[in-house]
């Protein structure tokens, strides 16, 4: 209807009209554009905050799972830490206790760390990524995403030969059946892994370690394996604690965005 106005008003040249008609349509195109964008933007603003909202819980959800398993592995590294006197100093204060013999030999035992932030991934393989408007989540995201890398490149190089003690040198380190009443005052740290030994062997039964501490202590070989797996252990420890911060970081920075509480975990850093 327009185009056949705009003809006929050049067919009587009727130039102010055919100008009137012009502005008209470059008004609407222009009116209509803007609408689309205003639209779009409020789309895109809206799933934005959908996608900081899964971020903000799907962070906190990890946070408290880091914070569960460094909680749980901490204790057994710290107690670990009297052992290499009892292994290398001239003259060991105490031989070793049923504990102390059992940390020994779960000295290998490094399980992978949860680390997954699905929403992360599924936001890059998207590109939703760049729907995220605020620097300083972007910058924090990024900041968790390099530390997690690199996290996962040490765990490679330290679960890489690690040495189990016990099938390595039988004679210093073995495994026995001990009725569970025999195995006493277990500190609850160990108690899973001391649950699951449990399970394998019978109801009544645990596996459980004894040692000859005089046979490690002659034992070059064992004492060498012993100090890698032990050094592995302390880099272990520390990856925790960078995730862990990382993840505080992107927790605040989420919570601040968001005008929502920081998780309950996520003031308290190891």
């Amino acid at each position: 209807m327009l185009l056949r106005r705009i003809a006929e008003h050049v067919k009587a040249q009727n130039w102010t009209a055919v100008a009137l008609d012009f502005v008209i349509v470059v008004v609407g195109v222009f009116i209509g554009i803007q609408v689309s964008n205003w639209n779009a933007a409020r789309a895109d603003r809206v799933e934005e905050r959908q996608l900081l909202t899964r971020l903000h819980d799907e962070a906190g959800a990890l946070l408290e799972i880091q914070k569960y398993e460094y909680s749980r592995h901490l204790p057994r590294i710290e107690a670990m830490g009297a052992i290499p006197a009892l292994l290398f100093d001239p003259s060991p204060d105490h031989d070793l206790t049923e504990i102390e013999c059992r940390l020994i030999a779960i000295s290998h035992w490094l399980p992978a760390p949860s680390d997954e932030l699905p929403i992360l991934e599924e936001s890059i393989a998207t590109g939703r990524f760049d729907l995220i408007s605020n620097e300083d989540v972007k910058a924090k995201l990024r900041g968790f995403a390099l530390v997690r890398n690199r996290s996962r490149r040490q765990y490679e190089e330290s679960i890489n030969e690690l040495f189990r003690l016990y099938s390595r040198h039988p004679d210093a380190l073995w495994f026995v059946r001990k009725p569970v009443d025999e195995v006493k005052d277990i500190p609850v740290w160990l108690q899973r892994d001391s649950t699951q030994s449990a399970q394998r062997s019978g109801d009544g039964y645990r596996l459980w370690n004894e040692c000859d501490l005089e046979q490690m202590r002659s034992d070059k070989v064992f004492l060498g394996e012993f100090a890698d797996n032990f050094s592995r252990l302390n880099s272990y420890v520390e990856r925790y604690q960078e995730t862990i911060a990382a993840l505080v970081d992107l927790d605040q920075a989420l919570a601040a965005e968001l005008g929502a509480p920081e998780s309950s975990e996520a003031g308290k850093t190891p």
